[in-house]
Protein backbone atom coordinates (compact mmCIF):
# COMPACT_ATOMS: atom_id res chain seq x y z
CA UNK A 1 0.00 0.00 0.00
CA UNK A 2 1.34 3.39 -0.89
CA UNK A 3 0.20 6.18 1.57
CA UNK A 4 0.19 10.12 -0.03
CA UNK A 5 -0.89 13.15 2.19
CA UNK A 6 -2.59 15.04 0.32
CA UNK A 7 -1.85 18.79 2.12
CA UNK A 8 -3.32 18.69 5.66
CA UNK A 9 -6.13 17.74 4.07
CA UNK A 10 -6.56 14.22 3.94
CA UNK A 11 -4.25 10.75 3.11
CA UNK A 12 -5.08 9.32 -0.06
CA UNK A 13 -4.45 5.10 -0.08
CA UNK A 14 -3.33 3.80 -3.23
CA UNK A 15 -3.71 0.08 -3.19
CA UNK A 16 -1.84 -1.23 -6.63
CA UNK A 17 -2.21 -4.74 -8.59
CA UNK A 18 -5.23 -6.01 -6.81
CA UNK A 19 -5.56 -8.93 -8.87
CA UNK A 20 -2.93 -8.26 -10.81
CA UNK A 21 -0.10 -10.10 -9.52
CA UNK A 22 -0.65 -9.29 -6.07
CA UNK A 23 0.92 -11.20 -3.33
CA UNK A 24 -0.85 -14.02 -1.88
CA UNK A 25 -1.71 -12.46 1.38
CA UNK A 26 -2.74 -9.37 -0.59
CA UNK A 27 -6.45 -9.83 0.39
CA UNK A 28 -5.97 -10.46 3.91
CA UNK A 29 -3.83 -7.38 4.52
CA UNK A 30 -6.74 -4.92 2.97
CA UNK A 31 -9.33 -6.78 4.94
CA UNK A 32 -7.77 -5.78 7.85
CA UNK A 33 -6.79 -1.48 7.13
CA UNK A 34 -10.62 -1.84 5.52
CA UNK A 35 -11.70 -2.70 8.99
CA UNK A 36 -9.84 -1.19 10.89
CA UNK A 37 -9.91 2.42 9.50
CA UNK A 38 -12.44 3.92 11.12
CA UNK A 39 -11.82 7.34 9.56
CA UNK A 40 -11.91 6.23 6.18
CA UNK A 41 -14.10 8.00 4.00
CA UNK A 42 -14.63 6.07 0.66
CA UNK A 43 -13.64 3.76 -1.26
CA UNK A 44 -12.49 3.94 -4.74
CA UNK A 45 -12.75 0.73 -6.96
CA UNK A 46 -10.47 1.13 -10.66
CA UNK A 47 -11.98 -0.76 -13.11
CA UNK A 48 -10.67 -0.95 -16.74
CA UNK A 49 -12.70 0.54 -19.04
CA UNK A 50 -11.36 -2.05 -22.15
CA UNK A 51 -11.95 -4.75 -19.84
CA UNK A 52 -14.92 -3.99 -17.64
CA UNK A 53 -15.57 -5.93 -14.53
CA UNK A 54 -13.01 -8.78 -13.61
CA UNK A 55 -13.03 -11.50 -10.60
CA UNK A 56 -10.94 -9.41 -8.82
CA UNK A 57 -13.65 -6.45 -8.94
CA UNK A 58 -16.46 -8.72 -8.11
CA UNK A 59 -14.32 -10.19 -4.78
CA UNK A 60 -13.29 -6.25 -3.82
CA UNK A 61 -17.22 -5.40 -4.20
CA UNK A 62 -18.33 -8.16 -2.43
CA UNK A 63 -15.80 -7.06 0.42
CA UNK A 64 -16.66 -3.87 0.84
CA UNK A 65 -20.19 -4.77 0.56
CA UNK A 66 -19.66 -7.02 3.59
CA UNK A 67 -18.06 -4.85 5.70
CA UNK A 68 -20.40 -1.81 4.77
CA UNK A 69 -17.88 0.43 3.01
CA UNK A 70 -19.22 3.24 0.92
CA UNK A 71 -17.42 2.88 -2.35
CA UNK A 72 -17.43 4.35 -6.15
CA UNK A 73 -16.65 2.75 -9.34
CA UNK A 74 -14.13 4.87 -11.33
CA UNK A 75 -13.85 3.52 -15.09
CA UNK A 76 -10.35 4.33 -15.91
CA UNK A 77 -8.64 4.24 -19.29
CA UNK A 78 -11.47 5.17 -21.05
CA UNK A 79 -9.44 6.63 -24.09
CA UNK A 80 -8.36 2.84 -24.86
CA UNK A 81 -11.82 1.61 -25.36
CA UNK A 82 -13.64 2.19 -28.32
CA UNK A 83 -17.14 4.15 -28.28
CA UNK A 84 -18.75 0.86 -28.13
CA UNK A 85 -16.96 -1.40 -25.73
CA UNK A 86 -17.09 1.55 -23.28
CA UNK A 87 -20.71 1.97 -23.56
CA UNK A 88 -21.13 -1.58 -23.40
CA UNK A 89 -18.79 -2.02 -20.26
CA UNK A 90 -20.55 1.03 -18.64
CA UNK A 91 -23.92 0.01 -19.08
CA UNK A 92 -23.26 -3.66 -18.06
CA UNK A 93 -21.41 -1.69 -14.34
CA UNK A 94 -24.27 0.82 -14.21
CA UNK A 95 -26.79 -2.41 -14.26
CA UNK A 96 -24.81 -4.66 -11.87
CA UNK A 97 -24.63 -1.48 -9.43
CA UNK A 98 -28.09 -1.18 -9.68
CA UNK A 99 -29.20 -4.90 -9.65
CA UNK A 100 -26.30 -6.05 -6.85
CA UNK A 101 -25.00 -3.53 -4.63
CA UNK A 102 -25.97 -1.37 -1.68
CA UNK A 103 -22.89 0.61 -0.55
CA UNK A 104 -21.73 1.58 -4.20
CA UNK A 105 -22.31 5.31 -5.51
CA UNK A 106 -24.62 5.51 -8.48
CA UNK A 107 -22.57 7.86 -10.63
CA UNK A 108 -19.72 5.76 -12.56
CA UNK A 109 -16.82 8.37 -12.50
CA UNK A 110 -14.93 7.61 -15.86
CA UNK A 111 -11.33 8.76 -16.59
CA UNK A 112 -8.98 8.82 -19.15
CA UNK A 113 -5.16 9.89 -17.53
CA UNK A 114 -3.69 10.50 -20.50
CA UNK A 115 -6.43 12.71 -22.24
CA UNK A 116 -7.44 13.76 -18.09
CA UNK A 117 -11.09 13.52 -19.02
CA UNK A 118 -13.19 12.72 -16.10
CA UNK A 119 -10.32 14.04 -13.76
CA UNK A 120 -11.74 17.49 -12.91
CA UNK A 121 -14.85 15.51 -11.69
CA UNK A 122 -13.66 12.92 -9.81
CA UNK A 123 -11.15 15.31 -8.18
CA UNK A 124 -14.45 17.23 -7.37
CA UNK A 125 -15.93 14.38 -5.75
CA UNK A 126 -12.79 13.41 -3.83
CA UNK A 127 -12.89 17.34 -2.08
CA UNK A 128 -16.46 16.93 -1.52
CA UNK A 129 -16.71 13.90 0.40
CA UNK A 130 -13.73 14.71 2.32
CA UNK A 131 -14.99 17.46 3.25
CA UNK A 132 -12.71 20.26 1.39
CA UNK A 133 -15.23 21.37 -0.97
CA UNK A 134 -18.84 22.43 0.90
CA UNK A 135 -21.95 21.28 -1.35
CA UNK A 136 -23.51 24.91 -2.64
CA UNK A 137 -27.26 25.55 -1.92
CA UNK A 138 -29.15 26.22 -5.14
CA UNK A 139 -31.29 29.76 -4.50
Amino acid sequence: MNFFKVGKYFTLVDMPGYGYRAPQDFVEMVEAYLQERHNLKRTFLLVDGVVGLQKTDHIAVEMLEEFGIPYVMVLTKIDRASRGLLLKNVLEIQEFVKGKTQGCFPQLFLVSSLEFSGVHLLRCFVAHVTGNLPAVEAS
